[in-house]
């Protein structure tokens, strides 16, 4: 959904697990809380959106005024190559900026999706991974814990590729943070 009013108008995906849904509408109405429009199952508007990746919620901010008008006075040169003016038109154009991207995985996934999912975060200005179990939680239920494999493969993402701002962290962090900020 492109710019969701009402987060509760989300609809489930089939095959999605309940606690799955329930997560992207309480990160909907973060956003929504915390001033971001924001949008659900749709490909980040910037450059990496001709990629055709999709992400399960997104937040956005406007864009400030000084980067608008920066680009209204490099497009006033008559120098620019086609293709360089063709790029700062395609920002232009752009009403608002993608300010945190997030991937909610509530089964199990292999290392290789991990990386690819971390990959696809990666040049963004924030990115989060949201899993539903941590080593307390797979203790508690027996099964393996997802968010510390995460965990091993953002590091190993990084030493390979360098910094970047992508975290990894439980349903259960989302939750409390919902609950310090009143959000239900």
């Amino acid at each position: 959904m492109h710019n969701v009013k009402d987060c509760e108008k989300i609809k489930r995906a089939r095959g999605e697990a309940e606690e799955t849904f329930e997560i992207k509408i309480l990160l909907c109405k973060l956003g929504k809380k915390l001033g971001y429009e924001v949008d659900v199952e749709e490909s980040p508007e910037l450059e990496l959106g001709e990629l055709m990746i999709r992400h399960d919620v997104l937040w956005y901010v406007k864009q400030p005024a000084w980067y608008h008008r920066l680009l209204e006075i490099a497009l006033s040169r008559d120098d620019l190559d086609p293709e360089y003016r063709r790029l700062l038109e395609s920002k232009a154009k752009m009403e608002r900026q993608l300010y945190v991207a997030f991937e909610i995985e509530g089964s199990d996934t292999t290392t290789k999706a991990m990386k690819g999912n971390i990959s696809n975060l990666s040049k963004l200005p924030y990115g989060i991974i949201v899993v539903k179990r941590g080593r307390k939680e797979a203790l508690e239920e027996g099964v393996e814990p997802i968010r510390n494999r995460f965990e091993r493969a953002l590091l190993e993402f990084r030493a390979l590729h360098g910094p970047n701002n992508v975290i990894v962290v439980s349903f259960d962090d989302v939750k409390k943070l919902a609950e310090e900020l009143g959000v239900q």
